[in-house]
């Protein structure tokens, strides 16, 4: 367990109170005069409270409502310190900070400019203006066209490379159609020769009277 002047972490603070709600239930097992299941949710409540109060800094007596107050102090001032503002800042202008640091670092992911005067900070229109942007670009340089093309060009160029290869596959499987059925025509052809040349031709008629002669 850290010391008493610094924060526990999470894994301790589980440790901690397992440890003592266990404790505490087996006391109150072990006391058969004390069988009252209401003592039970008292000593467990006052043993907790007291715990969670030294851990966010307040006094042990203390309320969950004051506890609750304190922690959310704390938690207040620990990110107001880690995103760069006031400590005694409210939540709404700590959350304004934490926005404006999230969007100062996607503008400067993404290199987006304002668009109003120089020196301004990016927009969150900025970073989406340019993202899209970059994005069309992009495609652009996948289609064909140049890279400042609107989506309107780009849609068209893509309408017509897929109407071209649909014409050359069209084209490809015609000429495919035409030469089987040249082929088979040829076979045709050669089979007529092949049977022609294996018949041998008619006998010549025989004239009896040359024969008697």
């Amino acid at each position: 367990m850290t010391e008493n002047n610094t924060s526990p972490t999470p894994e301790e603070m589980g440790a901690k109170l397992d440890e003592e709600i266990k404790e505490t239930v087996q006391d109150w097992a072990e006391n058969p005069q004390n069988t009252d299941f209401d003592d039970l949710d008292r000593r467990l409540d006052a043993k907790v409270r007291r715990t969670i109060a030294g851990w966010v800094g307040a006094d042990e007596n203390a309320d969950w409502k004051e506890i609750g107050l304190k922690a959310d102090a704390n938690t207040r001032k620990a990110i107001a310190s880690w995103v760069g503002t006031d400590e005694t800042a409210d939540w709404p202008t700590i959350t304004g900070k934490v926005e404006n640091r999230i969007r100062l670092n996607i503008a400067s992911l993404v290199h987006a400019e304002p668009k109003a005067e120089p020196g301004a900070e990016a927009s969150w229109a900025d970073i989406g203006t340019k993202v899209e942007s970059d994005v069309r670009s992009w495609v652009a340089g996948l289609v064909g066209t140049s890279h400042d093309a609107d989506w309107r060009t780009i849609s068209n160029q893509v309408t017509a490379k897929v109407k071209d290869a649909f014409e050359k596959l069209r084209h490809t499987e015609k000429k495919t159609d035409d030469s089987d059925v040249r082929r088979a025509a040829q076979r045709i052809s050669i089979e007529g020769e092949e049977t022609s040349s294996q018949n041998p031709p008619p006998a010549s008629p025989v004239d009896p009277a040359g024969q008697i002669e």
